[in-house]
């Protein structure tokens, strides 16, 4: 017996709500092409700080690239800024107070020359000072801004397990903290609700994580939390409307980039599809402002071939 139209309406609609989470918080969500950097690039660093989006080193054209850029969210424009004190790439960067933090990363190309340097930027005097370098050399890490320090997380060289925090009043880092349960490197981080996030990654052998742990900083704890629907490195994340919005990433042995975007509901520990990003790459990084949220530049294949795949790409996903 045949089923009646409407049931089968009434399931090929259920199919669409569950693929691109319509009626899940995401309704009306939409991504939009934002200004194209001046300067295509991919492994780089981005932060935001008073409505600008900035974005710091990476792969270039030419090789480690010390371009360091301002998108005004408000104008849809594009500023160059005062050069990095160091060429880099897979560095780390975070806001905090007023000011901008580099950290890391690979000063050539070949992946050698690994930093433990960290810079802070004035966004008022268009300048760079030398502060406190890190306890250990690092590239393919994080840099969290998190109740009034920053805590720098995974990556390589020499291990990818620490949690640090820097104190910028004192300008010293703290070392004492419980380390990363899952080592990794190429990992995304996020903050919701006063806990550290720390979202897949992966091994130095390039097997990709869908681990999730969270670090509570009052209780120098971490939990174990719902993995990721798959397994990725090299992606975005970025917090949204109080929720974890995770996209990109790759798969560096199947040759493989990702586009599909899943969100984060940290009170449910409960992961769901959304609308995918519109152009797939690695070696992303992402921030959040006023609702909406910015994914910057990129390679568009896996691995190496990200150095002749640079991207200018900046996509805006808006749940408004």
């Amino acid at each position: 017996m045949k089923k009646p139209l409407a049931l089968i309406q009434l399931a090929c609609l259920a199919v669409i709500i569950t693929l691109f989470g319509v009626g899940a918080g995401v309704r009306g969500a939409e991504w939009s092409q934002g200004a194209s950097m001046p300067t295509a690039r991919s492994e780089l660093a981005v932060a935001e700080l008073d409505g600008r989006i900035y974005v710091a080193g990476g792969i270039g054209q030419w090789g480690t690239s010390d371009a360091f850029e301002a998108y005004d969210t408000a104008k849809g424009v594009w500023t160059r800024l005062a050069p990095l004190p160091k060429a880099t790439h897979h560095p780390a960067m975070a806001a905090l107070n007023g000011r901008v933090y580099l950290s890391g990363g690979y000063a050539d190309i070949l992946f050698r020359r690994v930093l433990r340097g960290m810079w802070a930027y004035d966004p008022d005097a268009n300048s760079w000072h030398r502060v406190a370098s890190m306890p250990e050399r690092r590239a393919a890490h994080k840099l969290v801004s998190l109740d009034g320090k920053l805590y720098a997380i995974g990556g390589r060289e020499p291990n990818d397990t620490p949690l640090w925090s820097y104190d910028p009043v004192a300008n010293r880092w703290d070392t004492s903290h419980a380390p990363l349960p899952t080592g990794r490197e190429h990992l995304a981080t996020a903050v919701a609700g006063g806990m550290l996030y720390v979202i897949g990654g992966r091994k130095r052998d390039h097997v990709n994580l869908a681990t999730v742990e969270a670090y509570d900083p009052q209780t120098d704890t971490w939990t174990r939390k719902a993995d990721l629907p798959s397994p990725r490195g090299g992606h975005a994340a970025a917090t949204l409307g109080g929720h974890i919005h995770v996209a990109g990433g790759e798969d560096i042995d199947a040759g493989e980039v990702f586009a599909e975007q899943w969100i984060y509901d940290p009170d449910a520990d409960h992961w769901r599809p959304a609308p995918p990003i519109p152009t797939a790459r690695h070696g992303v990084d992402s921030a959040a402002s006023a609702g909406k949220w910015y994914v910057v530049g990129g390679g568009t294949a896996a691995g190496y071939w990200t150095i002749v795949t640079l991207t200018d790409r900046v996509e805006v996903f808006s749940l408004r």
